[in-house]
């Protein structure tokens, strides 16, 4: 994936899904907390909301930021500096007012990840087979990881991201046929 360029306007972007779909890649897009980037799948992604407000939920485990109404609906908002054992550059103190939202869709569940910055989108062609085992300690929701323009990106795996972070709220999750 090192130099693929980046989608920036809507007719790039629906070309590169297209693209993907029929080369049997995906198209992904790529976000930046902290230090750390990340890839999601986009037809994966319900959403993006600039400068979420979000609420506090007393007693919530540490991974989960709060609540943010988006469109009439309550959303879950979830650290996933927190959920891969990081320290997390955001408190659940200071996370009254977040940079971007990005909600999360698999089947009827939903929850938002922070990102402090969005890059765009960019193809990910299939791989023909793995070129490493997932080290150890990998989180089971990060399918893989590849580097994009010298930084390791981490590909999470929606379904998975969602049943994690369901576990760790002792939430029996409708999906439960997956893996966390």
């Amino acid at each position: 994936m090192n130099g693929v360029p980046l989608a920036n306007s809507g007719e790039r972007k629906a070309a590169i899904v297209r693209r993907a779909s029929s080369t049997g890649g995906a198209a992904l897009m790529l976000l930046r907390l902290g230090t750390r980037w990340f890839a999601v799948d986009v037809l994966a992604i319900a959403e993006v909301a600039l400068k979420g407000a979000v609420a506090r939920v007393p007693t919530a485990p540490n991974h989960i930021l709060g609540i943010a109404t988006l469109g009439g609906r309550l959303v879950t908002v979830v650290s996933l500096e927190q959920m891969i054992g990081g320290a997390g550059p955001l408190s659940r103190e200071n996370a009254a007012t977040l940079p971007r939202l990005l909600v999360l869709r698999h089947g009827d569940c939903e929850m938002a990840v922070v990102a402090e910055g969005i890059a765009g989108m960019a193809e990910q062609v299939a791989a023909e087979q793995a070129d490493e085992e997932a080290p150890a300690g990998r989180p089971k929701f990060v399918r893989e990881e590849f580097f994009w323009n010298g930084h390791r990106v981490a590909l999470l795996d929606v379904p998975r991201l969602v049943a994690a972070a369901a576990s760790l709220s002792g939430i029996d999750s409708p999906l439960d046929s997956v893996e966390a």
